[in-house]
C-alpha cells in the first residue's frame, strides 16, 4: 500500500501561511495537535501509528504528499487535493467524514470525479448523502472513528452512584423533564452540556456514573457515546420522531447509530425512560458496553476498516 497523507489543512505555499497555520492549531488530549474534527483526526493518526502504516499528517510541502490522500475536513483542503489529483500527484483521493452537512453543498464538490470515495460515519448519513446527491451512489463507504480505550478506561475504585444527563441539541424542556424524573426516582444526576466540558471533565463524570442519558436529536456517529461505552457506562438515548435541518426533512436518521443491546437502549417518551430507569434501578440490567468498544471501535479497529476500504479501492481498479 502506498504512503497515506491525512489532510485537515491546506498545504502552505509560503512561510507566512505556514506560520499562520501553526498559530491557529489547537491542542487535544495528551497535548497532541489535531485539527479538523479533533476526535476523528486523533483516532485516525493514533490508529495509523499503532498499525505501523506509512503516513504523514498535514505535510508542509506539496512534494511530501503521498499517493493516497484522505481529506478529513475542510472544503478548501478538498479543493486543493482535487487540483493535485488532476495534476497526477495523487492516485487515490478519499474525502470525509467531516466536510459538510449536506452532500450537495459547495457546488456539489463531493461529487467531483476526482474523488474516488466519499467517507461517512454511519449508514443513515450515507442514505441522506445519496438522496441529496444521487451521483454519489456506489461511491460512499461507511467509516466510523474509534476511541482510545486506554484513556477512556474505567477505574473501579470510584463509587458509581450518579447518572449523567448529556444535553446536546435537545429541547431544554425535555432536559428539565428528565432531571425532574431522576429527582422523583431518587437518582443523582450530573448534567453535561455539549461543548462546555473537557475530556477530563467527562471522564471524571463517567467514573462516578453507572448510567448516562443522552439527549441529542441526531448523531452522525456519536463519539461521546463511544467514550461512555469505553468507560463501561451504558446509555439510554432519546430518539425524536423526526428530524428536519434547515428545511430538509430526513427519511431516516439516528441519535445513536452504533447503539446495540450491549451498550444501551432507545426511548422516545418520558414514560418509556421512566420504565427503563426503574428496571435498571431494580434489576441492574446487564450491559457490556466496554467489551463492545474493544471488539468494534478502538482506534486500531477503526483504521483497519479504513485500510480495507483503501485496499478494496486498489482491487477495484485492477
Amino acid at each position: 500500500m502506498e504512503k497515506i497523507t491525512v489532510l485537515t489543512e491546506t498545504i502552505p505555499c509560503s512561510l507566512a501561511k505556514l506560520i499562520k497555520t501553526i498559530l491557529r492549531r489547537g491542542k487535544n488530549v495528551g497535548g497532541e495537535i489535531y485539527t479538523g474534527h479533533p476526535a476523528v483526526t486523533r483516532s485516525l493518526i493514533t490508529g495509523l501509528k499503532k498499525l505501523g502504516a506509512e503516513f504523514n499528517y498535514n505535510p508542509k510541502k506539496i512534494k511530501e504528499v503521498g499517493e493516497t490522500v484522505i481529506v478529513l475536513s475542510g472544503v478548501a483542503v478538498l479543493r486543493q487535493a482535487i487540483k493535485l489529483k488532476r495534476r497526477g500527484k495523487i492516485k487515490k483521493l478519499l474525502a470525509g467524514p467531516n466536510l459538510m452537512v449536506f452532500s450537495n453543498e459547495f457546488n456539489n464538490i463531493l461529487s467531483a470525479k476526482e474523488i474516488d470515495t466519499c467517507l461517512v460515519p454511519s449508514d443513515w448519513v450515507r442514505i441522506a448523502y445519496e438522496e441529496d446527491a444521487p451521483q454519489l451512489n456506489g461511491r460512499i463507504k461507511i467509516w466510523p472513528a474509534g476511541v482510545d480505550e486506554n484513556f477512556w478506561q474505567p477505574d473501579n475504585t470510584h463509587q458509581k452512584n450518579k447518572i449523567i444527563v448529556y444535553q446536546k441539541n435537545a429541547p431544554q424542556e425535555l432536559t428539565e423533564k428528565v432531571l425532574e424524573k431522576l429527582k422523583i426516582l431518587n437518582l443523582n444526576p450530573i448534567k453535561i452540556i455539549y461543548g462546555k466540558y473537557s475530556a477530563d471533565d467527562f471522564k471524571k463524570a463517567l467514573q462516578e456514573s453507572s448510567l448516562a442519558i443522552f439527549l441529542s436529536r441526531s448523531e452522525s456517529q456519536g463519539i461521546a457515546l463511544q467514550e461512555a461505552w469505553a468507560m463501561n457506562v451504558p446509555t439510554l438515548c432519546w430518539q425524536p420522531s423526526e428530524l428536519t435541518i434547515n428545511g430538509r426533512k430526513y427519511s431516516t436518521f439516528s441519535s445513536c447509530p452504533y447503539l446495540s443491546e450491549s451498550t444501551g437502549k432507545i426511548w422516545q417518551t418520558i414514560d418509556e425512560l421512566e420504565n427503563m430507569l426503574i428496571d435498571y434501578k431494580n434489576t441492574k440490567t446487564l450491559f457490556t458496553p466496554r467489551s463492545w468498544v474493544e471488539s468494534n471501535l478502538t482506534d486500531e479497529l477503526s483504521v483497519h476498516k479504513l485500510l480495507k476500504i483503501i485496499n478494496d479501492l486498489d482491487n477495484s481498479k485492477v
